[in-house]
């Protein structure tokens, strides 16, 4: 068998293997990122799986797009490698950040739910500044501890002694809830949910 190639004026230095290895490495990368901040890299075996197929997908997407459009016939030339290698790069940034809002980790849903800036426990001793100790644990389905702290100007007796625990759901999605109900009374006495 040939190379098909072969006699053609510049198919050995040919753009369709740069194309189509960016066309595979995107969509493989940028499912990595998925798992990997939605939890499942290591809890679930198909990850892997989907991953190699995303890559395999778009690589022979890639080759097949960018065939029909004559890139075998065309020569690598260093602005298409720069404007791949932008694109790709851009490609896989947008994933991480959507990703990032999408599946957020349980630090990350306290500050945005309860504890940050504008939010219901915001200068309270719970409040993100101001918590003393935030434990959290690692898969093993023991709630979320915030210890509170003082707050600036308050009595040093004045400082609620209540740990606030709230468990988070393992997909990452759904909103923090009290463990137990010393916790509820704290999210109720602050006029949380």
């Amino acid at each position: 068998m040939t190379n098909p190639t072969a006699g053609r004026p510049g198919a050995e230095n040919g753009a369709l293997p740069l194309l189509a290895l960016a066309c595979g490495a995107v969509p493989g990368v940028s499912v990595l990122i998925v798992i990997a901040k939605a939890g499942l890299l290591s809890e679930r075996p198909w990850s892997t799986v989907l991953f190699m197929a995303a890559g395999t997908l778009g690589l022979f997407a890639g080759l097949w797009v960018f065939r029909r459009l004559g890139f075998e016939r065309r020569r690598l030339t260093i602005k298409m490698t720069v404007a791949a290698v932008a694109l790709g790069t851009a490609a896989v940034w947008g994933t991480n950040a959507i990703a990032s809002q999408v599946w957020k980790t349980p630090w990350q849903r306290y500050t945005d739910e309860l504890g940050g800036p504008g939010t219901c426990l915001d200068g309270t001793p719970y409040g993100q500044g101001r918590a003393s100790v935030i434990t959290m644990t690692a898969g093993d389905h023991r709630p979320m501890e915030v210890w509170p702290g003082r707050v600036e100007g308050s009595a040093p007796t004045a400082a609620p002694t209540a740990v606030l625990r709230l468990h988070f759901d393992e997909s990452r999605t759904r909103p923090l809830t009290p463990a137990d109900k010393g916790s509820r009374r704290v999210l109720d006495s602050y006029g949380c949910r």
